[in-house]
């Protein structure tokens, strides 16, 4: 098969004719197209080094930006990047397209960047910003190709969901398809042109090409391409010459126009062909294999260079305008330079021409300028010599036919004129002959006559008598008379040639008419050739006037009027549509009137364009008025002016005047056939469908009352029928907030055909816009119901982008139910309602049926939190008991309002009522909310009430005691509720507090919605408000510790119980304990924190552990004066000084910090205590009490060789006691307090270790404790603080022997 290139480089032919075209003239060129250096292809430097770019994950496609300068890519990564095409640099932020990109593509002017992704989603990106400018989605199915027109303003996609589709980049709306194919599209691009578009499928065997303007399929090429996305086609820059890389590793290059396979040729491997890339001037072409790229010369069709070898299969590749080449695999782009790779390729390393390198690049414009110049130039000539040679052709036809016919004519007339002689000749003698012969017989007769006369009137006068005579004259007369009739014979022969002569003076008449005919035929044919069609119609309407019986008889001569009036009825239309193009209306119009006057067979369409050309200036009824003239059917003529306006866009003037002809027409009964009925049926469709996409555009550009207004025309030309168009205006109707007609409008719809889903669409609308919510849901799932059941699974898809908020909404409900209260009271009816009651509840609420109505695309997160957070605002009440307090049980089966008047009862329903007041649905006590009998749920409860209190609304304080007649500044300090340990924590807890008086006044009278915020409160409540800023936790324990040492309870548990919320810790809740309470929860706050302040206290020992108090009122001192006091930075450097003097080994100092920082933090397991610390055996432990027998306190004396003398007063008896020892455990403290000293960062690790010695100097608390056994110890309760201090001679190796973490019971 012959090899047949259509590139820019196969052009052979020049426009001068001479041996050396424009680039030989330039320099010369090889065989592959690139100018080759003067210098040795040896003499080249080495190919410059390759540019890697790690992208991050997966590469699907990469690009080129129009200049060159940037490089696009996307891939798995779910993002766009860009990167610098001179270094390999990354631009700028990456695009956040949020799932995997299959496929990139640039504006020609590098404003827009369009990607497809694999979920269907068409996104156009502003380039400079990288942010979303449109998005929409376009496919069922992954999008594997996009490309953009050369114009910028369309986008064409491809996906395996077998279509194809032409978007608008500004609007995203679809302009052409869904085109259909028979498999996965995997590659769509647009031709240089942007006339066409080529697809490829992955099967099937398809590479296709259709026209963008109205997607006509144009060819088909049975080719199965690769499966790479949008890489196996490339367009040369003719827009004919289609490149594609089959399956087979061939590439082929496809003659669109022809649809013929111009040539094919095999690449280096046929293992895994991937893609293909075609140099911006179509010289070359890049194929890829497996992890290989090799290149092709598209005219010769052979490789050039070496191939490029790649780390991972080269999935996607692109070529640069200045020819460099980035290749896409795994994960990795690489960027090279074709510069000493292609051989005489554009770049090479002679350093004069880098020198150049601007003048080159301006020298190659030029040579592409002139290139186009030189194609277009040819193809004008090419084509003006074809027009000069067909009129040349048409010329002498016509001379030739105007010979002959007037050689013909000629001969004919002769021989005309010849017959015409004769039959003048033979006619004159006849006559002349007749009209002597008459009048000599009518002499004669004449004659004779009145001789007899005369001889009659003398024989009567002279012998009246003589009868004989008479007779005798008579009988004379009767032969007269006889004679006579001889003479009136002759006349009949007279008449017998006179109307002989009348026949050859009728032929000779039709001789000259004959003759008349052929003169007016030859001038018609002279003018015609001439083109002045104006005095050829006139000609040739002379020659119809002119016909008779005789000349309609001549076959010849009606043939021929008959092929001459088609003739020239076609070239006016032909001059009529290219004025008619050129706007040339006046032009156009005389070209068409005078065709129609020549009377065409087939009027219609030429009518039509007439029509069309009078509306432009003129009315519908001047031009039904104008149409009279050519003597058509009236019927005709409406029909044409019809289609005309039709056809014009004007379809409200089509209409009035198909309405006008039903009217005019009405009692022609004649024109009722079924050729009418066809027209006015394909009309009314025609006008249909008019008006409906006039309905949409207007729709589109927010002209909603126009929009409703072409809907209902064209709803009135089928009343019956056009459910679509119900269903359109209903749309229209909606968005003029007409509700009650876009409801009609969706009932109708329905009515028409119940199983679509369209009329329910709208229904739900309609319903949503009149607030109607509940019946709007309704609507909305009947709508989904009908989605499901279709049999389309088109339709079936189309229901997948609604959206069912209601499980969105219960999430949210569910969520906010589960940080409130187990149980709530209703205060609309006073009931109890637990968690699944109160979830109900929010689903009765109008404002849940509106949610769900307005959320059938996506669910708007932040509005049903919105909406949920405030329907489930509820309040909680803090208050001191009192006797009769009605409890779950009394009200779980009746209403709060319902129950019996009594305090307790009164201060709920008031509570309750007030609440109800204030706008809040929910309210909480701690009376009848919880359930007492239930441990489990008594101990979510006790954990749980900090963070209710919290998250409340509103907390009210009930201030029992202090009524508001007798109110006074004071009163909130000195009430009872100030004194509880519960209350503490509610106070602490709640956001906004109110306090009311007993009979539910605000206190002091307060205004203010948050009575923390008052001055008054804030002193009365000055030592709990300074922890209104706590939080739940294990941070700053002992300030809360001291907090609550000033609360108390009625029951001793309470006091710990009421903490849970405050430390956010959970400990069983086991009434009937007594102080191990206090111990269990002490355990957990030391185990979770480590903080031993927890140890710093005086008093009585807990049954819990020795190590923890039997109650928290030990905890009233802020700062314990066990740990510690921080020293000064001068004592602090003093002392280190001192220390580097006096320290024989100051490694002893940092092997004693080592060890004291590794020790483990306290922690409580089963009642032990784990206790690190440094511990100092006392000796010669002397009793020297001296009480009086009512106390029980003794004093005793001991010797300690690091503190000296120790004085112990505990009230235990330690007689006996073989040992004892101080324990030093504030270690923790110590350190956190170096690390947080001044400078202590500064410091090396030895100047850090003699600050913490000088620490451990400092006087301290220390802690009694007596060996149980040899592991186990417990402190022994001191009524004082046994405040000791290290004598300045301990040796540090005795401290390290001293370190230990002992067991305490």
């Amino acid at each position: 098969m012959e090899n047949r290139s259509l590139s820019r480089g196969s052009r052979g032919e020049q426009r001068n004719g001479e041996g050396e075209g424009i680039f030989e003239k330039i320099g010369k060129h090889n065989t592959h197209g690139y100018q080759e250096s003067n210098e040795s292809s040896a003499s080249r430097k080495k190919e410059v080094k390759p540019i890697e770019i790690d992208a991050r994950d997966m590469i699907v496609c990469i690009l080129f930006i129009a200049d060159g300068r940037h490089i696009l890519s996307g891939g798995l990564e779910k993002k766009i990047r860009r990167w610098r095409g001179e270094d390999g640099r990354e631009v700028g932020a990456p695009m956040e397209v949020g799932s995997h990109v299959y496929s990139i593509a640039v504006s020609p002017d590098g404003k827009w960047v369009v990607s497809g992704t694999h979920k269907g989603q068409i996104t156009v990106w502003n380039a400079e910003s990288g942010e979303k400018a449109t998005e929409f989605r376009g496919h069922y199915d992954e999008v594997n190709a996009v490309d953009i027109s050369p114009d910028g303003t369309k986008i064409v996609s491809g996906s395996p969901d077998k279509t194809a589709c032409i978007w608008s980049l500004a609007t995203g709306q679809l302009l052409i398809g869904p085109l259909q194919h028979d498999h996965f599209v995997v590659a769509a691009k647009f031709a240089p042109n942007g006339h066409l578009i080529a697809t490829a499928t992955s099967e099937r065997n398809s590479v296709r090409a259709y026209a963008t303007l109205n997607g006509r399929l144009l060819v088909d090429f049975p080719i199965q391409v690769n499966s790479a996305v949008n890489g196996s086609l490339a367009w040369a820059d003719d827009s004919r010459q289609v490149f594609a890389l089959s399956q087979d590793g061939n590439i082929n290059s496809l003659d669109i126009f022809t649809g013929t396979t111009l040539a094919r040729w095999h690449i280096h491997s046929s293992s895994k062909p991937k893609c293909i890339a075609l140099a911006s001037n179509g010289t070359f072409i890049a194929a890829s294999a497996d992890s290989s790229v090799s290149f092709w010369d598209t005219t010769t069709h052979r490789q050039i260079g070496p191939l490029l070898k790649h780390n991972d299969t080269v999935r996607s590749m692109a070529i640069s305008t200045n020819y460099k080449i980035v290749i896409g695999g795994g994960k990795t782009l690489t960027l090279r330079s074709l510069s000493g790779i292609l051989p005489g390729s554009p770049y090479t390393d002679n350093k004069d021409i880098q020198h150049k390198s601007t003048e080159k690049a301006d020298l190659e414009q030029k040579i592409q300028s002139l290139r186009a110049r030189d194609k277009l130039s040819n193809d004008k000539i090419a084509s003006l010599e074809k027009t000069i040679q067909r009129l040349r052709g048409e010329v002498v036809d016509a001379q030739r036919a105007a010979s002959k016919e007037k050689d013909s004519r000629d001969e004919t007339i002769k021989s005309l004129r010849a017959d015409l002689s004769a039959q003048e000749a033979s006619s004159s003698n006849l006559k002349k002959t007749a009209e002597e012969l008459c009048t000599q017989l009518a002499d004669a007769a004449k004659q004779e006559a009145d001789t007899l006369n005369e001889i009659i009137q003398s024989l009567r006068t002279k012998d009246k008598n003589s009868d004989a005579t008479i007779a005798r004259l008579e009988q004379k007369v009767d032969e007269l008379r006889a004679r006579c009739a001889d003479s009136q014979h002759n006349n009949s022969v007279v008449q017998q040639l006179r109307a002989q002569l009348t026949d050859s003076q009728k032929k000779v008449d039709g001789l000259t008419r004959l003759l008349r005919i052929h003169e007016l035929k030859h001038q018609c044919e002279a003018l015609y050739v001439k083109g002045r069609m104006g005095e050829t119609a006139k000609s040739l309407l002379k020659i119809k006037t002119n016909m008779n019986e005789d000349i309609n008889s001549n076959k010849m001569i009606v043939d021929w009027i008959s092929e001459f009036t088609s003739r020239c009825i076609a070239t006016l239309e032909k001059i009529g549509d290219k004025a008619s193009k050129d706007e040339k209306h006046d032009e156009a119009l005389a070209a068409y009137s005078t065709a129609l006057s020549l009377g065409s067979s087939t009027p219609d369409e030429l009518l039509i364009k007439w029509a069309i050309t009078m509306l432009l200036r003129n009315s519908t009824d001047d031009v039904v008025l104008a149409a009279a003239q050519f003597t058509l059917p009236r019927i005709t003529n409406y029909r044409a002016i019809c289609d005309a306006l039709e056809s014009s866009g004007r379809i409200t003037e089509a209409m009035a005047c198909f309405r006008q002809m039903k009217s005019a027409l009405a009692g022609d009964t004649s024109i009722h056939d079924e050729k009418q009925s066809r027209w006015e049926a394909d009309f009314r469709e025609r006008c249909i469908e008019k008006l409906v996409e006039l309905g949409d555009i207007a729709m589109d550009s927010k002209k909603h009352d126009e929009a409703i207004g072409y809907y209902s025309s064209a709803r009135s030309l089928d009343p019956e029928n056009l459910k679509e168009i119900l269903v359109k205006r209903s749309k229209g109707l909606a968005m003029v907030v007409s509700w009650e007609r876009a409801l009609s409008d969706a009932d109708e719809a329905i009515q028409l055909d119940p199983s679509s889903y369209r009329g329910h669409e709208r229904r739900h609308a309609a319903l949503h816009g009149m607030r109607r919510y509940s019946e709007a849901v309704e609507a909305f799932d009947t709508m989904l119901l009908k989605f499901n059941e279709s049999p389309d699974e088109h339709i079936r898809k189309l229901g997948e982008k609604y959206f069912d908020a209601r499980p969105v909404i219960r999430r949210f409900v569910d969520q906010m139910i589960h940080r409130m209260p187990r149980i709530l009271i209703d205060t609309a009816t006073g009931r109890l309602k637990v968690k699944e009651q109160q979830a109900d509840a929010f689903e009765t609420l109008p404002i849940y049926h509106e949610l769900v109505s307005s959320m059938t695309t996506e669910a708007d997160h932040s509005r049903i939190w919105k909406e949920v957070k405030e329907f489930y605002r509820y309040v909680m009440l803090s208050h001191t008991w009192e006797s009769g307090e009605p409890l779950l049980q009394k009200v779980g089966h009746t209403s709060v309002y319902e129950l019996e008047a009594s305090p307790a009862n009164i201060k709920l329903q008031m509570f309750c009522s007030h609440v109800r007041s204030l706008g809040f649905r929910w309210a909480w006590s701690d009376t009848c909310c919880v359930d007492k009998d239930n441990n489990v749920v008594l101990q979510e409860s006790l954990v749980a009430m900090f963070t209710w209190y919290r998250g409340s609304s509103l907390t009210i304080v009930y201030l029992r005691g202090v009524p508001s007649q007798s109110q006074k500044p004071g009163d909130l300090r000195g009430s009872l509720w100030n004194t509880r340990g519960w209350t503490y924590q509610e106070y602490v807890a709640a956001e906004t507090v109110q306090f009311y008086t007993e009979d539910w006044k605000p206190y002091l009278g307060l205004s203010l919605s948050n009575h923390k915020e008052s001055d008054h409160i804030g002193t009365e409540m000055e030592q709990v408000s300074q922890l209104a800023i706590l939080r739940p936790g294990l941070d700053r324990v002992r300030e809360k510790l001291f907090r609550a040492s000033k609360r108390r309870t009625t029951y001793v548990e309470d006091i710990a119980y009421s903490l849970l919320g405050i430390f956010h810790v959970s400990i069983p809740v086991i009434y009937g304990e007594g102080n191990r309470a206090v111990g269990r929860l002490l355990e957990h706050i030391l185990t979770g924190s480590g903080d031993v302040t927890i140890l710093a206290w005086t008093g009585s020992v807990g049954s819990y552990n020795s190590c923890l108090p039997m109650d928290l009122t030990v905890y009233d001192q802020l700062e314990p004066p066990h740990i510690p006091r921080l020293i000064d930075m001068t004592q602090a450097a003093q002392t280190v000084t001192k220390l580097r003097s006096s320290l024989a080994d100051l490694s002893l100092a940092t092997t004693l910090y080592d060890r004291l920082n590794e020790l483990p933090i306290p922690s409580v397991a089963a009642s032990r205590l784990q206790l690190p610390g440094i511990i100092f055996p006392l000796t010669d432990l002397v009793d020297i009490s001296d009480l009086a027998p009512a106390t029980h306190l003794r004093s005793y004396r001991a010797m300690s060789p690091t503190f000296g003398d120790i004085q112990i007063k505990t009230v235990d008896d330690l007689t006996g006691t073989k040992d004892l020892y101080l324990v030093h455990p504030w270690i923790r403290p110590l350190l956190d307090q170096e690390f947080s000293a001044e400078g202590a960062g500064e410091l090396d690790k030895t100047a850090r270790a003699l600050r913490f010695v000088a620490r451990l100097q400092q006087p301290f608390g220390a802690l009694l404790f007596e060996p149980l056994s040899r592991i186990e110890y417990r402190r022994v309760a001191t009524d004082s603080l046994i405040i000791v201090r290290m004598h300045e001679e301990v040796r540090l190796d005795e401290l390290l022997d001293k370190i230990r973490t002992i067991a305490v019971q």
